[in-house]
């Protein structure tokens, strides 16, 4: 790839200048330099369409906050996280059956409560004392799991060493375990979710994953469309307050192949 956009790039510009000095009768005192510099644009040219940033920024004047779009790991962020749930805070990973381990809420369970189910259990009960419940599943429909069910969109505010994780139920778990959501759901879910933070972020950076994709099946949007939902929501929830001053999405590294940086880079100055 990186030869072949190199190559491309030197023909076009060699052309290039053939035009201009057939147009302007030009001579070079220096061949050789106007020779290095075609190459050195080329292959600084190659090597950008090659790779790619995996990054994108920008700074919001008013009111005064930054968004940044970064690879990497949710729970590297030194910063507070947002962690989907289904309706119903499940949080079981035996077998995976109800929760699976290698989703963010898995992570979650080893990374601040050593893998106790008791533990998050309990912290999501105080945290979810306020919040009305929608629907109590009977065990003869949902042999595993839960019972109680909360409106999509409910936020359950934990705490752990200083920093805070925004549990956001934006998916339905049906009583065959299977998690679904909807693009009505998820951009219902974010705007709750501006509005807890707003409450109980204290304006402290805040670190998102791209919620909506894999087990959420929210299929009718792509990994790079779901990025956009995200940066749309939090633009739209921060044009007349400071919800964080710093919002990061995080992209996971074997999602980054469905995102084009470039046209986030864009999408970004335009909103």
């Amino acid at each position: 790839m990186l030869l072949t956009h190199t190559l491309a790039a030197f023909g076009l510009l060699s052309g290039l200048v053939q035009l201009v000095v057939q147009l302007f009768s030009l001579t070079f005192s220096e061949p050789s330099l106007v020779i290095a510099a075609t190459a050195v644009l080329s292959v600084t040219w190659g090597a950008i369409q090659a790779f790619p940033p995996v990054s994108a920024a920008r700074s919001f004047g008013h009111p005064g906050t930054q968004v940044r779009v970064v690879v990497g790991d949710l729970f590297d962020q030194r910063a507070h996280i947002v962690v989907g749930f289904t309706d119903t805070f499940d949080t079981s990973v035996a077998d995976d059956r109800v929760i699976s381990r290698s989703s963010v809420q898995g992570q979650l369970l080893q990374h601040w409560y050593a893998g106790s189910q008791q533990a998050l259990d309990l912290a999501l009960t105080e945290a979810l004392e306020r919040s009305p419940v929608d629907a109590v599943e009977s065990r003869a429909d949902k042999p595993f799991g839960k019972l109680e069910r909360y409106p999509v969109g409910t936020v359950a505010v934990l705490s752990h060493n200083g920093r805070k994780a925004f549990g956001l139920a934006y998916s339905h778990l049906g009583n065959n375990l299977v998690a679904e959501s909807s693009t009505e759901r998820l951009w219902v879910s974010l705007c709750r979710l501006w509005e807890a933070v707003y409450e109980h972020g204290h304006r402290e950076p805040l670190a998102i994953p791209i919620i909506g994709a894999a087990l959420a099946r929210v299929d009718t949007l792509s990994q790079e469309n779901l990025l956009k939902m995200i940066l749309l929501s939090f633009t739209a929830a921060s044009r007349d307050r400071v919800v964080t001053r710093e919002l990061t999405v995080v992209v996971h590294p074997t999602a980054l192949h469905e995102i084009n940086i470039l046209e986030i880079r864009h999408f970004l100055i335009n909103l």
